[in-house]
């Protein structure tokens, strides 16, 4: 005879309804009790037949009867049991199932389901709604007790394999949302809110149901849920609470609200529905009104986890250019939480430290690094630059081998990519053999996925900064009429209404021909970085739309640097009296010549301006070309002489530049006397004291990096009255001469061959061992190792013990290190080798 199992679960389910009646023990051949015995007996002699699901979900249906029934009994035996007893018994139940799930993973789908059908049952759910008309405390016991076991269900299903937790497109099925579950989430909250603002203190298992809530949502798939259902506004609205109001709250209550919202932000849906309700202002007023109150004196654990987590989910929802005005002195602290985290986390098996996985610390340090002096903080961090690299060598064998792997590479690109943007650490990064073989592999692949996709982006961005992106540039074509300029609009994607403006009335009155990706490229234009490289090389001019978007976007400062290093002629466009474009940009660009809309004048006199300013430098080309010059590309773009402004009206829209640097380059500036180099720095008297041009170049060569210029800005020209205009000038100026003296043999050693190198160590008496072991390809190489030994002095001795550790000691001595640091002198400052030579 065939078992029907269907009648079985009827039968199960009469005897759940059994358990209201008062004759549930009454003895009855009727009895659903002994019905369903028989037919398990029958089902026992014939288990092969009945196909495995089936048996699975008899299983979880009969255990689902047996904790029931268990509980009945507790209830109606709770006269005679005192309570603190059935707590244990109840806790001893819920540790036995959670060792089972421990010992045998598989069962978690099963007890998860079992807790999720106790918890939308319609008793809890009234419950939850606070609309039970008689609440016991076997309620709160029960609560506890499912919640508990649900979570960790999850808990143990995650540390099996994370990636189910950031997989975007893998969602698992074990938790829907449908209308039993949608009725418990919106229950849920009923019950918490008044837990936190009715202070019920009967709710005991607040903490429970937070987990509960917290394991789910750590799952990336699972957080539409909770923000269908509200809890955005929720959580916001449970941090608004006034301190008097919250003392019932606990630490580490509080710590599992802030990582509620984590996981919220974690989703895109999430980061929108929280920045719609405004929650960095309310997450700033909880850290004031609650931090120093609730952070105790003795920096514990505890303290640590609450300060990462609310520095994690305010790293998330800020905007980066929001993140680039952060103070370091701010975040100092919760920085160097982070980073020991992060190398723990790095250290385990399971990547993980403490609450978090190692992609969730990383996350957060991808939205700190887009401020620099964080970036710069984090990376000078004993062994953090080694860490980052190790991981991303050995990740990179296998970056698609699971999701988690994935987006550790992602982020760690993203990492490098903004490393990337300092000069310092350039050689570092183009002399590792490992590295840009991976890198330059990802900037060509093809995918789809949402990560990868960053990846690449990001690796292009690697190998544009490092000057690494192959370009197939064409010679530029003259054009016929010789009053059309090559324009090239760089801007940031946020301001495209702006900018098309812009294109639109410039194309109304002029015939220039103007390059813009959204008229040239095919979208997402930003993955075209070879043709924007292009454009760059190739206009007369770049107009930059410099917004907060603009500097606090890595592909346009990407942009900017390298049509700097082209030595482009730049036109800042701001927007409004007010703003100021951040220390990087005004470093780097702050001697051009600028324009301004919303400010005094019209938008139309400001337009006027603004095409003169464009066709100025058409008027210097025209005279250079009449004069026969063979030097067009090597004139200062950046500087515009008196007679040519002359025919640009004079407007506070434009910002005047200081020519009278250009009428001292009459001798070497090793000749310069000290009366010479005060005319030349036209700075206020006692601001800086050289005394001889020797000292100039020293001291040129200390700021040829952004992070120097920053600090001897902030620390010293600032307190001294030197505007950031002023001091733009002068590190433009700079540049200028750097040029001028160095122009030849710069340029001659960047086109060096293998073979040419090899020859300039053995006319410099330097070894073969020390040749081979610097290992550069070309000459631009050697000339970054040149700028970055001689510029920065306190690098001489770290890299002499260097070498002689990796050659020998007994093989590469001083003398041979003075040979090479004397040469690379040279190299840097021909003038002076070539007077040595007389």
């Amino acid at each position: 005879m065939t078992v029907n199992t269907d009648s079985i679960r009827t039968f199960i389910r009469e005897l759940e309804t059994f358990l209201l009646h008062d004759n549930i023990f009454k003895e009855s051949d009727a009895h659903p009790l002994l019905i369903l015995r028989n037919q398990l007996q029958e089902m026992d002699d014939q288990l092969q037949l009945i196909a495995i699901d089936t048996q699975r979900k008899l299983v979880s249906d009969l255990y689902c009867l047996e904790m029931k029934y268990c509980f009945y009994l507790i209830q109606q035996y709770s006269a005679l049991i005192p309570l603190s007893l059935i707590k244990a018994l109840l806790d001893t139940i819920r540790f036995q199932i959670n060792m089972n799930m421990n010992l045998h993973p598989s069962l978690t789908d099963h007890y998860f389901h079992l807790s999720l059908i106790y918890l939308t049952t319609d008793s809890t759910i009234n419950y939850l709604n606070n609309k039970k008309e008689v609440s016991t405390n076997f309620d709160e016991l029960f609560l506890r007790f499912f919640s508990s076991i649900g979570s960790r269900a999850v808990y143990i299903k995650t540390n099996i394999s994370y990636s189910i937790c950031v997989s975007y497109k893998n969602i698992p099925e074990f938790f829907q949302l449908n209308s039993s579950t949608e009725s418990l989430l919106q229950a849920i909250l009923i019950y918490l809110n008044n837990y936190f603002f009715n202070n019920h203190q009967q709710y005991e298992c607040h903490t429970s149901i937070l987990q509960w809530l917290l394991t789910l949502t750590n799952i990336y798939g699972f957080v539409p849920y909770f923000v269908k259902t509200d809890y955005p506004n929720s959580v916001l609205q449970w941090l608004k609470m006034k301190p008097d109001q919250a003392k019932h709250i606990s630490l580490p209550c509080w710590f599992l609200i802030l990582n509620l919202l984590h996981n919220i932000a974690r989703h895109r849906m999430g980061v929108k529905t929280l920045n719609k309700l405004k929650a960095i202002p309310i997450l700033k007023q909880w850290k004031d009104q609650f931090i120093s109150e609730l952070i105790s004196l003795e920096n514990n654990e505890t303290d640590k986890d609450i300060l990462i987590a609310y520095h994690l989910v305010y790293a998330i929802l800020l905007e980066p250019k929001e993140l680039k005005k952060e103070d370091i002195s701010n975040i100092q602290i919760v920085l160097d939480y982070i980073l020991e985290r992060t190398i723990q986390a790095f250290q385990s098996i399971d990547l993980c430290f403490g609450p978090y996985n190692i992609c969730e610390y990383l996350n957060g340090l991808t939205k700190f690094v887009v401020n620099d002096q964080c970036l710069l903080y984090i990376i000078s961090r004993e062994k953090m630059f080694d860490l980052f690299m190790e991981n991303f060598l050995r990740l990179n064998t296998n970056y698609q081998s699971t999701d988690l792997n994935t987006i550790i590479c992602s982020l760690l690109y993203t990492i490098f990519w903004s490393i990337s943007f300092q000069g310092e650490y350039h050689m570092k990064l183009k002399s590792n053999e490992q590295f840009l073989p991976y890198v330059e592999q990802i900037s060509k692949i093809e995918s789809i996925d949402e990560r990868i996709i960053m990846m690449k982006r990001a690796a292009k961005g690697i190998l544009f900064n490092l000057d690494l992106i192959q370009m197939d540039i064409q010679p530029i074509e003259e054009s016929i009429n010789d009053n059309q300029m090559k324009i090239m609009i760089s801007y940031a994607h946020k301001d495209t209404t702006f900018c098309q403006k812009l294109v639109k009335n410039l194309q109304e009155i002029c015939q220039d021909d103007i390059w813009v990706d959204f008229n040239k490229l095919s979208a997402p234009y930003e993955d075209d970085w070879e043709e924007i490289a292009i454009a760059i090389t190739q206009c007369d001019v770049i107009l930059m739309i410099v917004t907060e978007n603009y500097c606090s976007s890595k592909s346009c400062r990407r942009e900017a640097i390298h049509a700097d290093k082209r030595n482009k002629r730049m036109i800042p466009i701001y927007q409004g009296k007010d703003y100021k474009p951040d220390d990087w940009f005004e470093i780097r660009l702050g001697s051009a010549i600028w324009v301004r809309f919303g400010d005094k004048k019209s938008d139309d006199d400001v337009l006027k301006t603004l095409l003169e300013l464009i066709h100025a430098k058409d008027k210097v080309k025209r005279i250079v070309n009449d004069q026969n010059s063979t030097h067009e590309q090597q004139i200062n773009t950046s500087v515009i002489t008196e007679k040519n402004l002359s025919s640009i009206p004079k407007s506070s829209h434009v910002n005047p530049v200081n020519s009278s640097n250009l009428t001292v380059l009459t001798s070497s500036i090793e000749q310069w006397t000290c009366e010479e180099i005060q005319q030349w720095l036209h700075l206020p008297s006692g601001i800086l004291q050289f005394s001889s041009g020797q000292a100039l170049i020293t001291y040129m060569n200390l700021l040829s990096y952004p992070e120097a210029q920053y600090d001897e800005y902030k620390h010293r020209m600032h307190s001294h009255g030197v505007s950031r205009e002023q001091f733009a000038n002068l590190i433009g100026s700079f540049s200028s001469i750097r040029s001028t003296e160095q122009n030849l043999n710069a340029k001659l050693a960047e086109q060096w061959t293998y073979d040419e190198m090899k020859s300039w160590f053995q006319q410099n008496h330097l070894s073969n061992a020390l040749f081979h072991t610097l290992n550069f390809t070309d000459g631009s190489q050697l000339l970054t190792y040149a700028q970055i030994l001689i510029g920065f002095s306190s690098h001489t001795e770290d890299e002499y013990n260097r070498l002689r550790n990796q050659i020998g000691k007994d093989l590469f001595h001083l003398d041979e290190y003075a040979r090479l640091l004397n040469g690379l002198k040279n190299l840097l400052h021909p003038s002076k080798s070539q007077k040595n030579l007389k």
